[in-house]
């Protein structure tokens, strides 16, 4: 491998990503936390569309996680690649993990 490259499946690409990579975490972790506290407090699906754009969200992280990850999809956080939406959302914008 090259100079700037990480050896290590499931981790950054480039060392360059590393930032990046942690950071699609932490975003993905806050957005599952408050779509838990959405499903958790809602009568009725008044919250749908707040869930519906965390969804979205989750959607936006996981596939920029598969692109930075060495090993793409199939190194993916077991949260992540067992994650499905609640709503029904158009399947161009899901990842691939989602049936």
């Amino acid at each position: 491998m090259r100079k700037g490259d990480c050896s290590e499946y499931g981790g950054p690409k480039y060392k360059s990503q590393k930032k990046v990579f942690d950071q699609v975490k932490v975003v993905f972790e806050k957005a599952i936390i408050n779509r838990e506290l959405l499903l958790n407090s809602q009568v009725k699906h008044e919250h749908k569309d707040k869930i519906i754009i965390l969804d979205l969200r989750i959607s936006i992280c996981i596939k920029k996680r598969a692109r930075l990850t060495l090993g793409g999809y199939s190194y993916l956080p077991e949260e992540m690649y067992d994650w499905e939406p609640i709503y029904e959302i158009d399947r161009r914008l899901l990842p691939k993990t989602v049936t």
